[in-house]
């Protein structure tokens, strides 16, 4: 796999020098998020027009990622996509003046992981990050800021990884137009409300450490009614997904599930026990189109794609559906290592 990467760029003329701190996590209404320690940003410089070096830390210790690593010993694709997403609010609010308060709806993503020329290693502590950004535009209204952006993250000097995101930044009137069309303002809601009753957490269908996870909270998909099929396993007491308050099913875990599924689909499809596998995410392509309930089951579905596999590597194309609605699909990309014992 080739990485589409561009150098971390020298500051322009009239633009900030990119003097970057790691000593400090910005402040975490900036990126959305209630704990500080959800926060993984440090700092943040403009480099050029609609260009910026955002620095991140990654902890040795994490609710989620934990070492940042995937099976593979690269990068954890959650974890880069994690880090972009917050780079994405962050520049939002300092430098195109999106208000605080307005709800953030991520529309599409890709990513892709490379191994890096120094494998990070979990025993190392945290790993410093500079994230290399260039934005674009979309739609710049008061009701509603579209924007997209290309992101490469390095660490010790080796890209790790590319992530491309599409989001919007809508008011609090918009959204709740968009979110609750049949209600909307005539039911007199003054923010949007999550549902009172969640869906009870069903068992995990695997342990979360096939999945390189460390907790049963982190499993998520549990039995499904059909092969290639699972039910999403979704905790709203989870301390990343839940951070704060939630109308929806979060679309992070949704890149999660998918991963996870694939995984799965990979695993009948070659004959390997789960728990042997070592499947490690190359790429990703994700696309949102509409909010999922929280009290509604939602079926997430896998198709492994018939096709020669080029060094191990294998496509599967996953979608998560709610009462016969789709609320994403994902292509993926992965490769399979040779199984070992032991368990993942």
């Amino acid at each position: 796999m080739v990485i589409n990467s561009f150098a971390v760029q020298e500051p322009s003329n009239g633009c900030e020098q990119p003097t970057l701190t790691f000593d400090r996590g910005v402040p975490r209404t900036l990126v959305h998020k209630n704990a500080v320690s959800e926060v993984l940003l440090t700092d943040a410089v403009r480099t050029g027009v609609d260009r910026y070096t955002v620095a991140a830390q990654w902890p040795h210790h994490h609710v989620l990622f934990d070492s940042g690593l995937s099976p593979s010993g690269t990068a954890d694709p959650l974890l880069l996509v994690e880090t972009v997403r917050q780079a994405g609010i962050y520049l939002s609010h300092v430098y195109y003046n999106v208000p605080r308060n307005h709800p953030f709806v991520l529309t599409s993503l890709d990513c892709e992981v490379g191994p890096s020329a120094a494998p990070l290693s979990a025993g190392t502590g945290p790993h410093s990050v500079l994230v290399d950004i260039v934005c674009r535009l979309d739609a710049d209204a008061a009701d509603r800021f579209g924007m997209s952006l290309d992101a490469v993250l390095v660490v010790a000097g080796s890209v790790v990884g590319r992530v491309g995101l599409c989001w919007q930044a809508l008011s609090p009137e918009r959204y709740e137009r968009i979110r609750f069309p049949r209600t909307g303002r005539e039911a007199g809601h003054a923010e949007p409300q999550p549902p009172t009753q969640p869906q009870a957490l069903a068992a995990p269908l695997l342990p979360a450490q096939v999945f390189g996870r460390f907790y049963e909270r982190d499993a998520m998909l549990a039995s499904g009614a059909v092969p290639e099929s699972w039910q999403l396993r979704l905790d709203t007491a989870h301390p990343v997904y839940f951070d704060h308050a939630c109308d929806h099913v979060p679309g992070m875990s949704l890149i999660e599930a998918f991963s996870q599924a694939a995984t799965l689909s990979s695993a009948r499809a070659t004959g390997v026990d789960p728990a042997l596998l070592r499947w490690s995410l190359e790429s990703s392509a994700v696309s949102f189109l509409s909010f999922g309930e929280l009290d509604v089951p939602v079926t997430v579905t896998a198709d492994h794609v018939a096709e020669p596999s080029e060094a191990g590597r294998h496509t599967v194309r996953v979608a998560a559906e709610q009462d016969g609605r789709l609320l994403a699909v994902a292509a993926l990309i992965g490769v399979i290592a040779a199984p070992t014992a032991g368990g993942a």
